[in-house]
């Protein structure tokens, strides 16, 4: 997972660099109505079954034009919905199946920050473009969790806190997204683009972006 953050952020600085000569700066809101864990996620949670899932905001700035790519950097705030679980350490004993059930009984939040970059492959009459918008970042998570072990020596059911939702660092979930976008210039210097991919930690169905660009004086 690090070398996949590590090449998605040095791919994605090297394609910025190349946008520094451009001259409009602009602000760029973000929703992601669901989104939801797929195939790799037990790795990163280091779990045996994870079924976490939510929505996404995210605000910031973007540089660039609006009729050909951008990057930027925004405040992105997650919510993982109630009802998501974590299931860990599973595995059969005297009592049938033991483990660590991990359930977010209430909604948690990720808050953190995330780079992003949108490179169009197709740009048709300044005004449609299709292309592929990628970001890195990193996200706090904060609120309790229910964790109820099953043991052979019987049951315990405790309220910890959401880090323990993500081992691996107890607090700290690396952002990784790539995705396929569509956008579209309603009017000279705003633009909505559309999008939906592969995301960690979870896969983004459908997310749409309002961007702004303020006009050059």
């Amino acid at each position: 997972m690090a070398r996949t953050i590590l090449l998605t952020a040095t791919i994605l600085l090297a394609a910025a660099a190349r946008l520094t000569a451009q001259d409009q700066w602009g602000v760029n809101l973000g929703v992601t109505p669901t989104w939801q864990t797929g195939p790799g996620a037990n790795a990163l949670f280091g779990a045996d079954r994870v079924d976490v899932h939510g929505s996404e905001i995210r605000v910031g700035f973007v540089r660039g034009l609006d009729i050909e790519g951008d990057w930027g950097l925004s405040f992105v705030r997650t919510n993982i919905a109630g009802g998501s679980t974590v299931d860990a350490s599973v595995a059969p004993c005297n009592r049938g199946t033991c483990g660590t059930y991990l359930t977010a009984t209430d909604p948690i939040h990720m808050t953190g920050l995330e780079f992003h970059q949108f490179y169009p492959f197709k740009t048709w009459r300044e005004r449609v473009q299709v292309g592929m918008v990628g970001g890195v970042g990193l996200a706090w998570l904060k609120g309790t969790v229910n964790r109820r072990v099953i043991s052979e020596q019987g049951d315990s059911n405790t309220t910890v806190d959401a880090g323990e939702f993500y081992p691996a660092s107890k607090s700290v979930v690396p952002l990784v997204h790539v995705e396929l976008a569509v956008a579209g210039v309603i009017v000279p210097g705003f633009k909505i683009r559309a999008s939906g991919g592969w995301g960690m930690p979870g896969y983004h169905t459908f997310g749409i972006n309002f961007i702004y660009m303020v006009p050059k004086h």
